[in-house]
């Protein structure tokens, strides 16, 4: 068994898996109409047999705890379900976490399958509770679905359930603390993240609003008790007091959590992405490694060798603006 360690001594247990670079919504701080990348063609992906082979090889060869699938929307990949099938043994087996971020449109009817076939933690995107400004950041008239989705999964106990808002000055930021009532006596974690810059999005500095200023629009009405962090937490957490769901922060450009950074990430086309907000990825394509007939543990040590070119931190918000090849849509979040 090998350890991921960078140069920095950072330790990744913690895998972040694309299933598809392709979403039915369009929202403006990933996917803009205006901007829309092209997708990758779909020999390009990762085929189904591929996506087994990459978790096994993380489990196996470097003992990852942590699995999570994103998309675009990993919903509307067709054989989503056939995958957690087969990963059902080796998750059994094994012991590793699986973790699933989606938009929830289509999610509803899947979710009592999935979570049967292992899937442990669930985060569902809600940025905001009016139908006519999701439909703005959206581009869809799809929030009854999502809440459904929201719904139903509180229904089967997902736990902890948690629903991610991006927070934008001028579109949602109003509905803060709205957000929090609603969902206050419900077993739910609402995680509140910075609007992050990337070459194609609709990144402004007007539309930013910090994790300091939400927390402090929402304490105008709760009171936040501070809880202890997990290792590795990208987001600090607090319970609602004399409620029932915790509220997070996630700050990646106001105060960054690169120092403990446990997390890699493989596109949908199978490229190893070392940071999020980062142009630099690793150079190294999995899938094209798998299809040239190298074996895990050949490929295993490339990783080891990729992972060496990650950096202590992400760059400033100008370099992030200019890097057009850094795509949300592409990377998966």
């Amino acid at each position: 068994m090998q350890i991921l360690e960078d140069r920095f001594h950072r330790k990744h247990d913690y895998l972040r898996v694309s299933l598809i670079d392709r979403c039915n919504l369009n929202c403006f701080y990933c996917n803009p109409k205006e901007n829309k990348s092209e997708s990758v063609r779909y020999q390009q992906n990762l085929t189904l047999y591929e996506l087994v082979r990459l978790v096994k090889l993380f489990v196996l060869e470097f003992n990852i705890r942590k699995i999570r699938f994103t998309g675009g929307e990993p919903m509307i990949r067709k054989d989503i379900i056939p995958l957690f099938e087969r990963l059902y043994d080796l998750k059994q087996s094994h012991g590793f976490q699986l973790a699933l971020t989606s938009n929830g449109t289509t999610l509803a009817p899947h979710l009592e399958r999935l979570q049967q076939l292992g899937l442990d933690r669930l985060n569902i995107s809600l940025d905001t509770l009016d139908r006519e400004v999701f439909e703005q950041i959206t581009g869809h008239d799809k929030i009854y679905e999502v809440l459904q989705a929201i719904g139903t999964a509180e229904k089967l106990a997902y736990h902890p359930l948690k629903i991610n808002a991006v927070g934008m000055r001028g579109i949602n930021d109003h509905e803060l603390v709205e957000i929090v009532d609603q969902f206050k006596d419900r077993d739910f974690n609402l995680r509140f993240i910075e609007f992050m810059p990337f070459g194609n999005n609709a990144w402004k500095n007007e539309k930013f609003i910090s994790c300091r200023d939400m927390k402090s629009a929402i304490e105008s009405r709760f009171r936040l008790d501070p809880l202890r962090p997990e290792a590795n937490s990208v987001a600090k957490d607090f319970r609602v007091r004399d409620h029932q769901c915790t509220v997070s922060f996630i700050s990646p450009i106001s105060n960054h959590f690169c120092s403990s950074c446990n997390r890699l990430r493989v596109g949908s086309s199978g490229k190893l992405k070392l940071c999020l907000l980062s142009a630099d990825d690793s150079g190294l394509n999995i899938r094209d490694l798998f299809r040239s007939g190298l074996d895990d543990k050949e490929i295993a040590g490339r990783i080891i060798a990729a992972l060496q070119f990650k950096q202590e931190v992400h760059p400033p918000v100008k370099q992030l603006l200019t890097f057009s090849e850094n795509q949300m849509m592409a990377i998966g979040g």
